[in-house]
């Protein structure tokens, strides 16, 4: 049997909802992208090369300082996750 008070319950439901969401929302308008930037036209092409264009000139070096904050503070949060579940266990 679980010890399972209802406040946990309520932020796991709620993390496992919000993370499903994100996940169809994000995949949903990726193939939106997708399905629109595939078309055929002229002007479809133009838009492809423009992105294209764009995404070869995107500064790495401020680019990959964004990613290193994200990852650090992805840890911080593992972190954090972790040592709650240290301190629930002790009480």
């Amino acid at each position: 049997m679980w010890d399972l008070d209802p406040f946990q319950f309520f932020r796991l439901t709620v993390a496992w909802i919000a993370t499903i969401y994100a996940t169809v929302i994000t995949l949903q308008s990726a193939w939106g992208w997708v399905l629109y930037l595939s078309g055929g036209d002229k002007y479809m092409t133009m838009v492809r090369r423009y992105l294209i264009i764009h995404a070869l000139r995107l500064r790495f070096k401020t680019f990959w300082g964004d990613v290193i904050i994200c990852i650090l503070l992805c840890m911080v949060f593992l972190l954090l996750w972790r040592l709650h579940g240290v301190i629930a266990q002790g009480v």
